[in-house]
């Protein structure tokens, strides 16, 4: 039988165990760049891909607080290009899918904090509704793309023609899909940054000929960066500017989770 010290003390070990592993505490921060994703903003009803104009003010009241600087991507490409240095403690904020409710609730926000964001579009959609997802959200107008491409703080890029997946594509559906996305875009006067968040995240990663020839494909159409959910902090200078991570910021998140997320990019050591 366990002698009764020994219980406090096993007690205090298993805690600390299970804080390590659910909380990442004592994991080291690491350098870098955090990249975070966003979808829809809503007072209604919050999941995994939909916040609160609350959550969302809050987490904004402490990127400030903790001295973070939005980056957008025309900025990081001229670091690269020219060497020049990005501020102490960068952050990107991307939003996905480019739902109307982005300029009604999310846009006012950035405003008045001086934020930069980066939307990307599933340019098919544009004008209609998130029918890849059977949704009824309305997706922005090309009229009020541009309106808010004109603000200086919103940049936008691209999330597919048809919101496909990816790895389930061939390379001539890659291309046909990313000519599709410039070319539309192109003919509706709409400026964009050259930068891909792949759709659900997912990239042919257990394909490495697919992801070869992607990558090939990117390059040639001039993208610059491309976007999956990996959870982590991208160290700086970028190794696969194709393979980019983003932290997935929930609506159900707490506040502690989210702070968590921020500054290691996931809370579980094994998520």
């Amino acid at each position: 039988m366990m002698p009764y010290v020994l219980i406090p003390v096993v007690v205090s070990f298993l805690v600390l165990v299970w804080l390590i592993l659910e909380y990442s505490i004592f994991i080291p921060v690491p350098k870098g760049i955090p990249i975070l994703m966003y979808h829809k903003v809503s007072d209604g009803t919050l999941d995994g891909i939909t916040i609160s104009s609350e959550k969302l003010k809050k987490q904004f009241d402490y990127i400030k607080q903790k001295g973070y600087q939005t980056v957008s991507f025309k900025e990081i490409t001229a670091a690269i290009k020219t060497g020049s240095p990005l501020p102490e403690k960068p952050v990107i904020l991307t939003f996905d899918d480019a739902y109307r409710n982005f300029m009604t609730r999310a846009f006012p926000l950035l405003k008045s904090y001086g934020f930069k964001a980066t939307v990307f579009i599933p340019v098919g959609f544009i004008g209609k509704t998130n029918a890849w997802d059977n949704g009824t959200d309305p997706i922005l107008m090309v009229e009020e793309i541009n309106e808010l491409a004109n603000s200086e703080i919103i940049e936008f890029g691209l999330h597919s023609f048809l919101h496909r997946n990816y790895p389930e594509m061939d390379p001539a559906g890659i291309q046909n899909d990313l000519d599709l996305c410039i070319q539309t875009l192109g003919y509706h006067k709409i400026p964009f940054v050259r930068v891909l968040a792949y759709p659900y995240g997912s990239f042919p990663k257990k394909d490495p000929e697919l992801n070869i020839r992607m990558k090939e494909i990117f390059r040639s159409s001039g993208l610059l960066f491309a976007l999956r959910i990996g959870n982590r902090i991208n160290r700086w200078p970028f190794r696969d500017p194709f393979e980019l991570k983003r932290i997935d910021i929930r609506g159900t998140d707490d506040f502690y989770t989210f702070r968590t997320k921020l500054l290691k990019g996931r809370r579980k050591v094994l998520s």
